[in-house]
């Protein structure tokens, strides 16, 4: 009698460990399954997260290239009178900052094209904002509308492939 019993209690516990172990697999998929879902989701965040950094990127540059505009290559140096200069590098500057923070998107070497674009901007800016002469003014200021509009062209490119990585 005993060693019937053994055997049913062996059938028993062998039914019971291979149940066990086909809930396993089902629940070790599911789990596989979520942990899939929850990084898409989380690179989808971060691919959001971006898209906003380099939209209010975006916004500051276009800020900037309004604020300079009037020194543009269709100033003149009677349209010029009365500007203030400190008054309008003031966004570049904003601007100038907001892209220091946000380099990484531009590559992860060091200097990257954010970098470059600062080296050159900065010394145009600070000229610029130093100037007193019309002529001086209008030749920096038109520099920096150039610069930034170029750049403006690479915050876009890097923006639209972001949306597109999104949606």
């Amino acid at each position: 009698m005993d060693a019937m019993v053994m055997s049913i209690l062996t059938v028993i516990g062998t039914v019971a460990s291979i149940i066990g172990a086909w809930v396993s697999v089902k629940y070790a998929s599911k789990a596989s399954d979520a942990a899939k879902e929850a990084k898409r989701i989380k690179s989808q965040l971060i691919d959001q997260r971006k898209v906003s950094e380099l939209t209010k990127l975006q916004v500051s540059c276009k800020r900037a290239q309004n604020s300079m505009a009037k020194y543009g290559p269709a100033s003149t140096q009677a349209g010029l009178a009365g500007n203030s200069t400190a008054n309008d590098s003031r966004d570049v500057q904003d601007f100038i900052l907001l892209l220091k923070e946000n380099r990484s998107h531009f590559g992860n070497k060091t200097p990257n094209e954010a970098d470059d674009f600062c080296s050159v901007l900065t010394p145009l800016l600070d000229s610029f904002a130093q100037s007193s002469a019309p002529n001086d003014q209008r030749d920096n200021g038109k520099q920096i509308v150039i610069h930034l509009s170029s750049f403006a062209a690479a915050i876009k490119t890097r923006l639209d492939s972001k949306r597109e990585a999104v949606y």
